[in-house]
């Protein structure tokens, strides 16, 4: 154990290292919980306390150019390459519009500043780390879920829902029901945690040495969390939380049966089971018809989550005609330029260029820069599947592709470079599942 280990022992590498790890976790406990700060505590420090990971961040990566804890890859080196694209795209549009500064500072923090945590994390976090992680991440459900409850169960008017602003937009999940945030200031930063405590679950549930790391044996424990994470699913109001549910269900599926084990089989069975009897009690209760509401509402205006789904694959070529060889300039389809540009009205006045991810990079960076950082994500996705699957193979640990079935749809196409959120629970997540493919 870390905690009992003399200091004067360690080496000056050992102590950073272990500073760096400290440094991850409290970025974590900031993506958490920097919601309450902002909401209810300090909402009129709320844009200072949104970039309060950022200094972290910096440290970690002087720590890390101080006692070498990057790793080189192919991987490191693309970024490396994306770098000097971004420095000669943001020079360019300095010099065109030099008053876009801080759009385009904002942008290139979205697209840079969180990414090589990822080639920090091969370095200094290790299994014990995503243990950690974990029991943060479950046991914090608990006092959550009660959150959500008083939040679905109270007006919008309610201080328990109260926005970053006296004014702010809050979504309804049907007239007068108020489609929960929990800690977070956005309901797509709830969906994201409440998708990642399932992942956690489930690796829980499939792997041994997790679960008695984290729950100790405690099955009491184990069960509050469970049901603190079913409680949030049903209550959320969201279509997607099933999707990543569904997509953690699938990476189940595959270790099951990479593994060829009847354990593991047997714990997806049950895993099923559960869900489908927990499926019937909400079904039966008020909270499913304002669900099954909110669906027909949502497909009505949204058109079916399946065909969003699939467009968002695709949607960037219906924009590449309109997008300049060099882009609108990096960070101008964000919600801070929407901010900046429209004098705060950030909320319910649309998107300044696109919804969807891949078509918003490309209209902000061009096409060819566009595709290079696309192509980014998607080559770090695939290293990622890859270091998972030896991982399993070699180890026998199936929490590494059971992180990766959470972390997928949002590295791959999520909105990270305009949600903060999303980008910090990706990058972090990314990172873990390094980690959780080392031995110890």
């Amino acid at each position: 154990m870390q905690s009992f280990v003399n200091p004067e022992r360690l080496s000056l590498h050992e102590r950073y290292r272990l500073r760096v790890v400290s440094a991850f976790v409290l970025i974590y406990l900031f993506i958490l919980f920097e919601g309450i700060l902002r909401k209810w505590v300090a909402p009129s420090l709320s844009s200072v306390i949104y970039f309060i990971k950022d200094p972290i961040v910096i440290y970690i990566y002087w720590c890390a150019y101080r006692f070498g804890f990057f790793s080189k890859n192919l991987v490191s080196a693309y970024f490396v390459v994306l770098v000097i694209v971004f420095f000669v795209l943001v020079s360019a549009f300095l010099l065109s519009s030099p008053e876009g500064f801080v759009i385009y500072g904002y942008g290139v923090r979205n697209y840079l500043l969180y990414f090589p945590l990822i080639f920090v994390a091969g370095k200094t976090l290790k299994l014990t780390d995503v243990y950690r992680f974990a029991r943060i991440t479950l046991f914090a459900a608990i006092p959550i879920s009660v959150l959500v409850v008083l939040q679905y169960s109270s007006g919008p008017q309610a201080y328990v829902n109260k926005g970053i602003g006296d004014d702010d937009f809050i979504f309804m999940i049907a007239d007068g029901v108020v489609r929960p945030y929990g800690t977070f200031t956005f309901t797509a930063g709830h969906v994201v945690y409440v998708s990642a405590c399932f992942a956690f679950l489930v690796a829980a549930i499939f792997d041994k040495a997790l679960f008695r790391a984290v729950f100790a044996r405690r099955y009491v424990l184990f069960a509050a969390s469970a049901a603190a994470v079913a409680v949030m699913c049903f209550l959320t109001g969201s279509r997607a939380i099933y999707a990543y549910a569904a997509m953690v269900l699938v990476a189940a599926l595959a270790v099951a049966l990479i593994k060829k084990s009847q354990r593991n089989l047997l714990s997806l069975f049950c895993l099923a089971g559960a869900l489908f009897v927990s499926l019937l009690i909400f079904m039966s209760t008020d909270s499913y018809q304002v669900l099954v509401e909110r669906n027909r509402s949502a497909v009505a205006s949204e058109g079916s989550p399946v065909t969003r789904a699939f467009s968002s694959l695709y949607a960037f070529t219906r924009v590449v005609d309109d997008a300049p060889l060099w882009g609108h300039g990096i960070g101008s389809g964000t919600n801070a330029a929407s901010t900046i540009l429209r004098a705060g009205r950030e909320q319910g006045a649309g998107f300044l260029l696109a919804e969807d991810e891949w078509s918003r990079i490309v209209l902000e960076m061009g096409l060819p820069a566009g595709l290079m950082f696309i192509l980014f994500r998607i080559f770090v996705l695939l290293w990622l599947l890859l270091k998972s699957y030896k991982a399993l193979v070699r180890q026998g640990t199936g929490v590494p592709l059971l992180l990766c079935g959470f972390l997928a749809p949002i590295l791959f196409n999520g909105v990270m470079t305009m949600q903060g959120t999303f980008l910090a629970f990706g990058v972090l997540y990314a990172c873990l599942i390094l980690a959780a493919c080392k031995k110890t």
